[in-house]
């Protein structure tokens, strides 16, 4: 065996473990994680279309469903709803279909709030499917 073709060799394994370990990374998160990085995506969001990953297939649909014209105006309202700040997850627990998140955050007011997170999974991967937020005051 050459040299060349050891090298060559361990590359393609190399490269081969990396692809098969980068999925099964990816669906290790929890749904918790998940949730915090779709803060983190919706924070910077500029548009809808931004957060459609991480959403479920049925709210995908609902914004599909929405006319094009009507989004951006949608969007705003939604980044409104959402404006909330230092994002706590006391508890995940699981469900038949993923997971509900209880979480804390601050309102815009800096006033605490409470929501109730249900992400559940969908073709292995992590999705948004709802939120609901109130008040502690």
């Amino acid at each position: 065996m050459t040299s060349s073709y050891r090298v060559v060799s361990l590359t393609v394994a190399l490269c081969a473990a990396v692809a098969l370990c980068a999925p099964i990374g990816a669906q290790s998160k929890t749904a918790s994680q998940f949730y915090m990085d779709y803060r983190t995506a919706f924070d910077k969001a500029a548009k809808i279309d931004d957060v459609l990953p991480y959403m479920s297939k049925q709210r995908a649909d609902q914004v599909a469903a929405t006319p094009a014209d009507e989004r951006a105006k949608m969007f705003e309202m939604i980044k409104m709803m959402g404006a909330i700040t230092d994002v706590m997850i006391l508890k995940e627990a699981k469900t038949a279909e993923g997971a509900t998140l209880t979480v804390e955050a601050l309102d815009p007011d800096k006033k605490k709030t409470t929501g109730t997170v249900k992400v559940i999974k969908e073709g292995g991967a992590w999705k948004l499917d709802g939120e609901s937020w109130s008040s502690s005051s």
